[in-house]
């Protein structure tokens, strides 16, 4: 997800997260805004479909069309879907015997395989240095 500070192109009200990064704000709307839209689109379509016929009924936004993501005006995003992500344990690991740069430790699995091992941290020290 992108954080920002975007107006809806429609109405103006402030989106705050998309699921994309945008060019611009031209074209941006709001999930209200978006719900507005593809409900006004499906009653063109269902008059095109019936021509003559004005009793055409107003429906509700259909929000099932609309992405789950897309950001709303004024409302909080929905929070990440956690149980889809894979648990820590599931990711590769990579073998080696490298030396910690912080306190020369043995490393001898990682999450990644390093590029330079230079300024190489075991876990104790990579959360030191990021403050936690």
């Amino acid at each position: 997800m992108h954080q920002g500070n975007w107006k809806c192109s429609k109405c103006g009200g402030a989106i705050t997260e998309l699921p994309f990064e945008p060019r611009g704000e031209a074209g941006l709307t709001c999930r209200a805004c978006y719900g507005k839209q593809k409900d006004a689109e499906k009653t063109d379509a269902g008059a095109s479909e019936m021509p003559g016929d004005a009793s055409v009924a107003q429906e509700a936004p259909n929000m099932q069309d609309m992405p789950e993501d897309a950001g709303g005006a004024g409302e909080q995003p929905p929070a990440p879907d956690f149980d889809d992500m894979p648990a820590a344990q599931d990711k590769p690991k990579h073998s080696g015997d490298w030396k910690c740069a912080g306190c020369g430790s043995a490393i001898t699995s990682l999450p990644f395989e390093p590029r330079s091992t230079e300024n190489l941290k075991c876990l104790d020290c990579f959360k030191k240095s990021k403050g936690h």
